[in-house]
């Protein structure tokens, strides 16, 4: 009899074993940055990958499916975020392991064997084991007791909101069963399973869910109503982590081998020990963030200002925040990389293969944030000095939280600290405004799940012949119109859709009664969809039932092909001569031009940009055969093919090759010859954020226009210098600009200079301390020169008050001798009061604060009360 698996490593195996003994296959985890699917930020769930599958696009022709799928849940519905490190079961990154059926078996099958692995393979006692069903699925009731033996009141009856599943608004849906793990103590379960907080499907942490089976029945349309599928289909999750605790006996997911080695590595480099208390959420949001960071960059995303890119970023100061709590001011996340490589490489040997680019991003950025705090700190300190009461506005708060990566803990923490509170319920309030932004934009994304509103014709997945072919007879299997375009699925088509950075085709899709233009061509959760506009004729039933003749521009895919050519030879150049760490990390092929995104953690030098752009067009020269084949993935990688990482490659690969210069993993559109190409011009390399640089290149008449461009600027400068040597005259007329700017700043300071002795000829005595208070009307950069001479010379320890009046506005300065500084006299105190009656705001530090006005009439007033506000801070 096999021994039940205690380690991560065993447990994985014997899921994937078991499902594989009941004819199933292992396909695997797709990359958690989705390729197709714009509704969603990451993959978040095991069936992402195999939506198209329940609407029978199934090209692969799956019945029995099992995986382990790498997910992340930050945002929208899943937000895990702000509890990730509280508890002992949240995870921003988890692994789910999953089973489906399309179309094969069904509830008794899935049930049955959820049943076998749990009690006969990893033997859990039965007795910590409760089901629970939807409330009207008799039919999932009647399998669990038939096939489980549990007591009736232990397999459990609940509404929609526990037991039935829905992708989003629309789409697939059905009942669903959950298997909960009791981890309490029996002798008190059955005064408490039952609770609707404490008992099962409760908020807690003793009945925990570990399994979840749906049976995907229903379509529900907009109206509500639900529409049975044609085929029947299941989908399970289990949570491995939570699993691993449970096999492995342990009270926290964090003291599983999944986490225990990191979390040590965390102690071991701290010099901090381990708590499983309140003490130890540094420890657990560190290991937690780690293991998202490193996943999400390994597979392409990078931490940026938007989009999932902006969610990275949280995640990381989130982890950087919680590393200072253990006292380290310097980065310290990345070298934890090693550690995490170590113990998940073996079953994602892309986090292997990537790990020195993962910790650099990961330096990187950390490197950022600990700057950010400091300004972050700074901003609090301006906020509590505006602040008129005891609360810090939520506004703020979340100001602090967006900008700066200040948890709202941090602030709360840093607000007692001055005896101050946060305004709680604002900041959920700006919290709710952002998902709703995050949930709209994500809205805008085209789907192609659910039958409603397409017009269907029959089902099927879409042939790509464009390959051999430019034009094809096709058929319509369903359309849908949306503002105004229309959204297409063929059986077959010569239409590229957009993938691996090559932009969709555009074209023609014409019959004898109608015309429609094809503007973009996409492929979403694997199903290709045309995009367009109808162009004569009218949109019908009949119309759109006929035989279309598809033709795509021939011009812009001969354009797009010497494109996509061109950078697989940059890719091949820039390793040979900036070295073999060199890895794309992302591109997009037009028919106009190319961009390259490649890791570098150091600019190119002019001369390795001229050396990659020599060695391109020598390939070019050479007229090299370009050819594609198609074999199986481990023989592509065997042959030194490059693959891209963060794509999701299937058992077979399409390998482009250009002789032994380049070879890698494509399924784009190609030349037949590198000569057809005919030149490649770099126009930039440049830096688009942590270890990423950026190349953008023309090629054939593209390129050649831009020589002639900047042939004719030349051409114009040469007469308009009157000078054949243009850079030379350039640089002469620079020096003489500076010279020229060197005597106008050195004649401001005189002038300032003369000025700033008149300001200080009347003094006031306030308290025994001087006081001085004028105005002038100069141009405001002549007031700043003036106001930095008045800093040097101001003649005794006391507070200058200089006006400045315009036409239309003016501005009022306070200067603060250091040593009243020191007395906790500040210029910003002091001018809050003026800009109020001077109508209008400032601020500024100690020493010097400046206030603006659109009404320079007032100046006057305040200035006339300069003597008495200065008197009160003394």
């Amino acid at each position: 009899m096999p021994q039940i698996p205690q380690t991560a490593t065993e447990i994985r195996s014997s899921f994937i074993k078991f499902f594989e003994s009941k004819g199933h296959l292992f396909v695997r985890s797709s990359p958690v940055v989705p390729q197709d699917d714009p509704t969603l930020m990451f993959i978040n769930a095991g069936m992402n990958q195999f939506k198209a599958c329940f609407l029978g696009d199934n090209p692969n022709n799956y019945k029995r499916v099992a995986n382990s799928q790498k997910c992340i849940r930050v945002s929208g519905k899943h937000n895990d975020l702000d509890e990730v490190g509280r508890d002992t079961y949240h995870h921003t990154f988890f692994e789910m392991l999953g089973n489906w059926s399309f179309g094969d078996y069904y509830k008794k099958d899935a049930i049955a064997w959820a049943w076998e692995l749990l009690t006969e393979v990893w033997k859990l006692q039965k007795e910590r084991l409760f089901v629970t069903v939807y409330q009207d699925d008799d039919e999932a009731w009647q399998i669990w007791k038939d096939v489980s033996k549990l007591p009736d009141n232990r397999i459990m009856r609940f509404g929609e909101k526990s037991n039935f599943w829905e992708m989003g608004d629309t789409g697939p849906c059905g009942p669903c069963s959950e298997i909960h793990y009791d981890k309490g103590d029996l002798a008190t379960q059955d005064a408490t399973f039952a609770d609707p907080v404490k008992g099962v499907n409760g908020a807690n942490s003793r009945y925990i869910e570990i399994w979840n089976n749906v049976f995907m029945q229903f379509e529900r349309i907009s109206s509500g109503e639900l529409l049975p599928l044609k085929n029947k289909n299941v989908d399970t999750g289990m949570g491995f982590e939570r699993v691993c605790a449970i096999l492995q006996g342990k009270e926290s997911n964090y003291d599983t081998d999944v986490f225990a080695p990191i979390i040590s590595q965390i102690a071991e480099l701290s010099g901090i020990p381990y708590s499983q208390d309140a003490s130890g959420m540094p420890h657990r949001v560190v290991a937690d963030h780690l293991r998202s960071l490193s996943f999400a960059i390994a597979d392409g995303a990078l931490p940026s200002n938007d989009g999932r890119g902006y969610v990275l970023r949280r995640i990381l100061r989130r982890a950087s925040r919680y590393a200072r709590l253990l006292n380290q001011k310097e980065p310290f996340i990345y070298r934890l990389v090693p550690t995490l490589v170590q113990s998940m490489g073996n079953a994602f040997p892309e986090i292997r293969e990537r790990a020195d680019f993962v910790a650099e991003v990961i330096r990187s950025e950390e490197e950022r944030f600990i700057r950010t705090l400091d300004a972050g700190l700074e901003r609090f300190d301006k906020i509590v000095g505006d602040l008129n009461g005891e609360v810090v506005p939520g506004a703020q708060v979340f100001v602090l939280y967006d900008t700066y990566g200040f948890p709202p803990d941090l602030t709360r923490i840093l607000a007692e600290e001055k005896n101050l509170q946060i305004d709680e319920a604002g900041f959920e309030a700006e919290m709710e405004k952002q998902k709703e932004r995050a949930r709209a934009a994500q809205k805008q994304g085209l789907s192609a799940i659910g039958s409603e509103g397409w017009t269907m014709f029959a089902e099927g997945s879409t042939e790509f012949l464009g390959y051999e072919k430019s034009t094809a007879t096709v058929k319509v299997l369903r359309y849908k119109e949306d503002k105004g375009s229309l959204s297409i699925v063929l059986n077959c088509t010569p239409f590229y859709a957009e993938m691996g950075g090559e932009i969709g085709e555009h074209g023609t899709l014409k019959a004898s009664d109608i015309e429609l233009a094809v503007f973009d061509t996409l492929k979403v959760n694997d199903i290709w969809i045309h995009r367009a506009k109808l162009t004569s004729g009218e949109i019908n039933e009949k119309n759109m039932s006929q035989e279309f003749t598809a033709q795509i521009n021939e011009a812009q895919r001969a354009a797009t092909r010497k494109n996509h050519t061109a950078t697989h030879l940059l890719q091949a150049a820039l390793r040979k001569v900036a070295g073999e760490h060199i890895t794309q990390q992302g591109s997009r092929v037009s028919p106009e031009n190319l961009r390259f995104d490649f890791t570098a953690f150091s600019a190119l030098t002019p001369e390795q940009i001229k050396e990659v752009e020599n060695l391109v067009n020598e390939q070019i020269q050479k007229c090299l055969p370009v050819t594609t084949n198609v074999m199986p993935i481990e023989q592509a990688k065997e042959s030194g093919a490059m693959a891209l990482f963060g794509e999701k490659y299937g058992a077979e690969v399409r390998v482009v090759a250009v002789e032994d210069f380049s070879k890698e993993f494509c399924g784009g559109l190609h030349v037949k010859n590198t000569g057809e190409i005919g030149v490649f011009r770099i126009l930039s390399e440049s830096s688009i954020s942590a270890g990423i640089r950026r190349i953008e290149a023309l090629t054939a008449f593209n390129a050649i226009e831009s020589f002639r461009e900047e042939a004719n600027i030349v051409s114009v400068l040469k007469e308009r210098f009157r000078s054949k040597d243009i850079l030379e005259r350039i640089a002469q007329l620079s020096e003489n600009l500076k010279a020229n700017e060197k005597l106008i700043a050195d004649l401001r300071a005189k002038i300032a200079e003369n000025q700033s002795a008149d300001l200080f000829k009347k003094t006031l005595l306030v308290k025994n301390v001087p006081i001085w208070v004028s105005q002038v009307s100069i141009e405001p950069s002549d007031f700043s020169a003036l106001l930095e001479v008045v800093q040097k010379i101001m003649p005794a320890q006391g507070v200058a008050i200089f006006a400045n009046v315009q036409s239309d506005s003016g501005s009022i300065a306070v200067i603060v001798h250091p040593e009243l500084v020191k007395k906790n006299i500040k210029a910003g105190d002091i001018i809050k009061k003026l800009a109020e009656l001077a109508g209008g705001k400032g601020g500024g530090r100690p020493n010097l604060a400046q206030a603006g006005t659109k009404s320079p009439e007032k100046i006057a007033e305040a200035l006339a009360a300069a003597e008495k506000i200065v008197g009160e801070f003394l």
